[in-house]
């Protein structure tokens, strides 16, 4: 099998002519910048568990029955997760 010439597999390195990468330079952000940019972040998070706690207030509905609709605010995540005042 002389002349085969899938025995050997050459590699090259290929230069790329007219597309210099350019350095990206950075500033520093001003504390007015930062302080914009979390406050963007905080009233996100707010909007995603805002519309986390209205989801699970719709599957917390659905599991209980109707009659029970008045107690809800007890099945709240926020609710549940403290420990009611002991009455004597």
């Amino acid at each position: 099998m002389e002349g085969n010439k899938t025995d050997k597999v050459r590699m090259a390195k290929v230069e790329r002519k007219g597309k210099k990468r350019e350095k990206k330079e950075f500033r520093k952000l001003t504390v007015e910048e930062e302080i914009k940019i979390a406050r963007v972040i905080e009233e996100k998070k707010e909007e995603e568990e805002e519309e986390e706690n209205l989801i699970e207030l719709r599957m917390v509905e659905e599991m209980i029955s109707r009659q029970f609709h008045k107690y809800l605010k007890v099945f709240e995540k926020k609710e549940s997760e403290r420990m009611p005042m002991r009455k004597t």
